[in-house]
């Protein structure tokens, strides 16, 4: 054991020599950037990695926003960093001059993410993320022409179904409802749904500042494989997750041979691109053809779920928090109404959504800065506005040739999904049995990955009618046969 630690502990100094080399002789070209740009002091060898927590640094960001102004320099270990918080800015840098800056870091714990081809959305700028990317969108913007064929409003029926029967697991159940929709979407199996959110939650945390401890204390991914836990988990976890969605592929290649995979889901749409571009009536492919189909299908069908239902768990927070909103939205319900380089550029949203000009009160939930003129962010007609695809405060779908492609998804099942649990559940807070004070409910806290979750919290469901209740059920009884 005494052998172990020292050979780790000469281990973690070579990295830490290895580190202060390197920023050595990037001294002079440091400095000259940190002359350009006002920020925190720099302490020698580690910048500010002390000063910024692994878990919610947007924070810090923000305080130091407050303090430098909308655009600062900082340096963690040998990285450099721009930090942004004004949207103009943002725009000038990530969609006027996207050439430069569309670029990805290097996620210290997924490996080889740059090069491809799992994960398009961290890749950098080469074919391989070119093809993927104008794949993903033209069959994104097929799903939306056709209001996703209708899987929204079916796990819909659904999901309210599960509430009404056990509505303590609410927050499994509404991160399996997205995972459901993007199964579905992309193979036509909703039972894949689960383990999809599991899949890309795990995802989410091994490319979070507040991962794996390499991810921030980039050193220790230098330690040699047999020795370094991390490195074993990131292989296992890849290899586990592109054999998932190999195997997925393969099965709806045979269903497609056989002619009972639907034309609605993308690995149809594959499969038809693949005979009729290249008259591959058979869809033989060899293996690696096979693994870049499955990962670009695979990763669509995956970053339509956390980013999603991260969304949802947040409007459950805030009916049950606010039911003055809630009433007014069952209200409108009842009236039938239709309607650099090795330089990081950072779009720090949680600062930039909290600008006061544009976002007065910015910390509390005021849904009428979309509802009521005189609000900055009030856009007219409201049969138009506000929606997840256009107009204000949607900067934080990402910026130019990075925008996320899922806006329509998002637009799409946050309409669905509120309309739809509003019209047949009252929501409020828990009440202590003792008391009968409600239940405080911490809002602002989170986990620490790239897009946020609530953590587990608590509230009531209870269904608004017997009348209500028999409809839901009706509608659940319809799905929860078969396959679905």
């Amino acid at each position: 054991m005494a052998s172990l630690t020292l050979v780790l502990l000469y281990l973690a100094i070579s990295s830490l020599i290895f580190s202060v080399v390197k920023q050595v002789l990037s001294w002079r070209k440091t400095r000259r950037l940190q002359g350009r740009f006002p920020g925190p002091r720099l302490f020698p060898i580690v910048g500010r990695v002390h000063d910024v927590p692994r878990f919610s640094p947007w924070l810090k960001f923000k305080e130091w926003a407050d303090e430098y102004g909308p655009i600062y320099y900082t340096r963690a270990l040998h990285q450099p960093f721009i930090i942004v918080s004004g949207q103009q800015i943002a725009e000038e840098l990530l969609v006027k001059r996207g050439d430069i800056y569309s670029g990805r870091p290097q996620l210290r714990c997924i490996i080889n993410h740059k090069e491809g081809p799992a994960y398009v959305a961290l890749m950098d700028r080469h074919d391989t993320w070119r093809t993927q990317r104008k794949w993903a969108h033209a069959a994104v913007t097929k799903a939306y022409r056709h209001h996703f064929y209708g899987h929204v409003e079916t796990e819909m029926k659904r999901y309210l179904g599960l509430l009404l029967l056990d509505p303590a697991l609410f927050l499994d159940y509404t991160r399996e409802f997205s995972g459901r929709i993007m199964s579905r979407l992309a193979w036509d199996d909703a039972t894949q749904g689960r383990a999809n959110g599991d899949s890309a939650n795990q995802t989410l945390h091994c490319m979070s500042a507040s991962g794996p401890l390499p991810n921030t204390v980039t050193p220790l991914w230098h330690l040699p494989g047999f020795m370094n836990p991390w490195y074993k988990f990131e292989v296992r976890r890849q290899r586990e997750q592109r054999a998932w969605w190999l195997n997925n592929y393969r099965l709806a290649k045979d269903r497609m041979l056989r002619g009972d995979l639907p034309a609605d889901t993308w690995a149809y749409r594959y499969f038809e691109q693949l005979r009729r571009d290249g008259g591959n009536e058979s869809l033989e492919q060899a293996e690696d053809q096979e693994v870049f189909a499955s990962c670009m299908i695979g990763f669509l069908n995956l970053i339509g779920v956390v980013p999603v239902s991260g969304l949802l768990k947040f409007f459950l927070m805030a009916m049950a928090v606010h039911p003055e909103w809630q009433k007014k939205a069952q209200a409108r319900l009842t009236a039938g109404v239709m309607i650099k380089k090795g330089t990081i550029i950072l779009a720090c949203e949680w600062a930039m959504n909290r600008v006061p000009s544009t976002y007065p009160d910015g910390d509390n939930f005021r849904p009428e800065r979309w509802l009521e003129p005189g609000w900055p962010t009030y856009q007219e007609p409201l049969t138009r506005y506000p929606n997840f695809r256009e107009g204000f405060g949607m900067h934080t779908f990402g910026w130019g040739r990075r925008t996320c492609l899922g806006q329509n998804i998002v637009d799409g099942e946050v309409f669905v999904f509120g309309a739809a649990t509003l019209w047949a559940f009252n929501l409020s807070q828990k009440r202590c049995p003792r008391t009968g004070e409600p239940v405080p409910i911490d809002t602002q806290a989170t986990n620490s990955h790239v897009i946020l979750e609530p953590l587990p919290y608590q509230i009531n469901i209870k269904v608004r009618s017997e009348k209500r209740g028999r409809q839901v059920l009706e509608g659940y009884n319809e799905v929860r046969t078969g396959r679905y």
